[in-house]
């Protein structure tokens, strides 16, 4: 996730019409069709990857590295926002498909 961040930031300062927004509705339209949510928890989800997004574009904004402890928490704290917006179920599928995206970049989040 830092690395999706990471590259979120470097593009956000190469491309000057990036948007959070934007990058919220397409991790939430890859859940609709990876998890199957509903509308409700579409508009939860969205919400909640518009305001991280923005968050951790801040911790990057001067360059350099930000704060891993302060990333690592808003990372726990996005997950566990998740856990509440998800069926038991969708949200055992996300968890698995997190662990695999973390194996195939080499992540040790």
């Amino acid at each position: 996730a830092a690395m999706f961040f990471a590259s979120s930031a470097n593009a956000s300062a190469q491309m000057p019409d990036f948007d959070p927004a934007q990058m919220a509705k397409m991790r939430v339209e890859q859940m609709q069709q990876s998890l199957k949510i509903d509308k409700d928890q579409s508009a939860k989800l969205l919400d909640l990857f518009k305001k991280q997004t923005e968050e951790m574009m801040k911790m990057f904004e001067g360059g350099g590295m930000p704060d891993m402890d302060k990333m690592m928490e808003n990372m726990k704290k996005q997950d566990e926002a998740i856990k509440k917006i998800l069926t038991p179920e969708q949200y055992k599928k996300y968890d698995e498909e997190q662990k695999r995206m973390r194996e195939q970049f080499g992540g040790g989040f």
